[in-house]
């Protein structure tokens, strides 16, 4: 009995793992498709993973100089001594910028436009052909009220005087800031943008829209030329539809991209990007400090500023700033600058730059 009892057993475990090598070869030899591939499902959270949502990339911020050529200047068409020196002062700072990968703007009034006709001298042609950028610096003036058909014409003859000279269908326009209505006389005129706003723009606006203590007699015997609009708002360029107020409009068809400062030998005496400008005015020295004070005023900005707009940081250069007198400190600046820049904390911009990445962004 035991011997049949043991092999039913044997028997029973041939079967048990003959089964089981069937098993084993029916699934092995089962057709691929039968066996794809299911995703895996991962335990990482989807909003957080790294490889699934995109890095916010900052928006820019841009640093932009500004060198007026005054329309006050009239010897500069008609002197050529007058319109050497100018001219001379352009060219110098052009040099300078270059060896630092720094970008110039250069905005002239319609005296030195007339003079690179009259003395056979296309300096403007050469800014922009050296990867500088150009515009016009109008002067409109700013105490009084003109017919907005008046307004219009005095600065479309400064544009059309710039287009005799450059081939560019973007226009940058300063020295708009004025009691007329400014929007509509550059926006007709064919200004692309308005830039370098100052107080002087607030005159065309009602009291509600201006801030404290920005009386027309305020604004007229002091605060003219102080940056506007006031605080950093104006760092980040943004469209107007009027010259009634500096509220962004969606609908508006005129940039305004301030981003304004002061004339870099300001710098020292102000202490700060919004200060009130210093009783040296015109006079104050290019000093070391001064780019000192530069570097920590848009630095602090950087670090503080709103990181999803578009941003502008303007500092102006009179173009006697533009001497050998001043190679040290404009040496000093340029490479200051560069370092920023490739540090990635800003990028050197021309003012039509400006307006190209506006009208992309919007």
């Amino acid at each position: 009995m035991k011997n049949s009892y043991n092999k039913i057993l044997i028997i029973s475990s041939g079967l048990v793992v003959l089964g089981c090598l069937f098993f084993v070869g029916f699934v092995y030899f089962l057709p691929s498709e039968n066996l794809a591939e299911k995703p895996s499902i991962s335990v990482v959270d989807n909003q957080t993973d790294p490889q699934i949502v995109p890095k916010t990339v900052p928006a820019v911020l841009y640093l932009t100089t500004m060198t007026h050529l005054e329309d006050a200047w009239v010897e500069a068409a008609t002197q050529e001594i007058y319109f050497k020196r100018v001219a001379e002062e352009v060219r110098y700072g052009m040099d300078l910028a270059e060896d630092y990968d720094a970008i110039l703007t250069i905005e002239t009034g319609l005296p030195f436009a007339e003079g690179c006709v009259n003395f056979d001298d296309n300096v403007m042609a050469e800014v922009l052909e050296r990867g500088h950028g150009v515009g016009v610096h109008p002067d409109l003036p700013a105490k009084k009220v003109l017919p907005t058909e008046l307004a219009t014409d005095f600065i479309k003859k400064r544009i059309d005087a710039l287009k005799k000279l450059v081939d560019t269908d973007i226009i940058g326009c300063s020295g708009v800031s004025a009691k007329s209505d400014w929007y509509t006389a550059s926006l007709q005129a064919g200004c692309s943008f308005v830039d370098g706003t100052v107080a002087f723009a607030y005159l065309s606006m009602p009291m509600s829209a201006r801030p404290d203590g920005y009386t027309d007699e305020a604004i007229l015997t002091s605060l003219f030329h102080r940056p506007a609009p006031l605080g950093d708002e104006r760092f980040y360029p943004f469209w107007i539809n009027s010259c009634e107020d500096f509220v962004p409009d969606k609908d508006g068809d005129l940039l305004l991209g301030s981003g304004e400062t002061f004339s870099l030998a300001m710098y020292a005496e102000i202490g700060d990007r919004n200060g009130v400008h210093p009783e040296c005015g015109n006079d104050c020295p290019l000093t070391t400090d001064d780019v000192e004070t530069f570097v920590r005023e848009i630095t602090d900005f950087a670090n503080g500023r709103d990181t999803a707009r578009i941003a502008k940081f303007n500092v102006y250069f009179p173009s006697n700033l533009f001497v050998p007198e001043n190679k040290k400190v404009l040496e000093l600046f340029f490479k200051e600058a560069q370092k920023l820049q490739n540090s990635g904390v800003l990028q050197w911009a021309s003012q039509a730059k400006i307006y190209e990445v506006m009208v992309v962004d919007r």
